[in-house]
């Protein structure tokens, strides 16, 4: 059995992970931007867990490009698993990128004291 890729595996399991621990952290981060009157904390972790999306989005484009080569569509060959769990992995991943911004957007608009 072949490898399937760390790029894979960062898009498909990682980054919901990270957008999830990010979303955790910045919860638990409200009382410290509350009474600093600054909410850097909350955007670092915030830019972070956008980063590391975009990223593992990134990492699994190039594998998914990589691998992906045209097969005919009435036989399903086992060489397709690979490019689909890394177009898999890219669109997770995307969407992770995608969700961590819309949660990052309420901040720069409400106070953390709210």
């Amino acid at each position: 059995m072949k490898r399937t890729g760390l790029s894979v595996w960062l898009g498909l399991l990682a980054a919901p992970a990270v957008v999830l621990g990010a979303q955790s952290l910045n919860y638990a981060l409200v009382q410290l931007a509350c009474a600093t009157g600054r909410h850097t904390a909350l955007d670092a972790v915030s830019a972070v867990a956008f980063l590391f999306s975009m990223v593992a989005a990134w990492l699994a484009y190039r594998r998914w490009r990589g691998t992906a080569t045209p097969f005919d569509a009435s036989y399903v060959r086992r060489d397709a698993r690979r490019p689909f769990l890394a177009l898999m992995a890219m669109l997770v991943a995307a969407l992770c990128a995608v969700i961590q911004l819309t949660m990052w957007f309420p901040q720069w608009l409400l106070s953390p004291c709210r």
